[in-house]
């Protein structure tokens, strides 16, 4: 993890956790995946 803040990247955490998360599922089989999340912030 990497972001310009330390306040961000504790923001990002924690909005990420409340995401449900269902698997890649292929020929009716979960799937191992590696996954990148980018979260952006605007700040107006």
């Amino acid at each position: 993890m990497k972001s310009p803040a330390p306040d961000l990247t504790i923001a990002a955490v924690n909005a990420v956790k409340n995401w449900k998360y269902s698997p890649y599922i292929h020929d009716g089989e979960p799937v191992e995946v590696d996954l990148t999340v980018n979260v952006v912030f605007r700040i107006n």
